[in-house]
């Protein structure tokens, strides 16, 4: 992995994360958790969803049978090989890598927000949007051209999460079995 040849992830940035929202940096050892999301190529992402429909036409022979974790890893997910680079690269940055995922599609790790800047090179600052505290990345993250290439993105730069809308809420309602006919 050379550092010195980087690449720019781009699509993580939080739309909220403005600079008129902006408090300044956060404590540099405050912990993060963060999950890089991995790449399927572009003939395993075909596969996939060959795949997904197959398990769900009832006509298929395949219909309902599921892959293992380890069967979905050997035919979606990333080569042991790249884990092991990417799982080397973090923590010789001083991270602890907390799971690696049994599909092989994601990594989470944890560090402090000096950890996540330095090696992403991205600052994480506190925001104060509509009332309440938040953090987040100011800048898209990059990371070494070895990586980048197998990685489409990042959870857990920020802190902002979906808000459920002011509306009433509708449940669905339970099933009860088949209607009873009206005679």
């Amino acid at each position: 992995v050379n550092e010195g040849l980087r690449v720019v992830v781009q699509g993580n940035v939080h739309p909220k994360a403005r600079q008129e929202y902006d408090q300044g940096p956060v404590d540099p050892s405050s912990k993060l958790s963060v999950t890089l999301a991995l790449k399927k190529s572009d003939a395993q992402q075909v596969a996939l969803e060959q795949l997904l429909r197959r398990q769900q036409d009832p006509a298929s022979p395949i219909f309902r049978k599921w892959l293992s974790p380890e069967q979905y890893a050997n035919r979606f997910g990333l080569s042991q090989s790249d884990v092991d680079t990417i799982v080397e690269w973090l923590q010789s940055r001083g991270f602890t890598v907390v799971q690696v995922a049994r599909g092989r599609d994601f990594i989470a790790f944890r560090g402090t927000a000096l950890q996540v800047e330095a090696s992403l090179r991205t600052p994480i600052h506190r925001f104060r949007v509509d009332g309440d505290e938040h953090y987040a990345n100011v800048a898209e993250p990059s990371l070494p051209e070895a990586i980048a290439q197998v990685v489409t993105g990042f959870l857990g730069l920020d802190d902002f999460r979906p808000v459920h809308s002011k509306g009433k809420f509708h449940p669905l309602p339970f099933f009860r079995g088949p209607a009873k006919p009206n005679y």
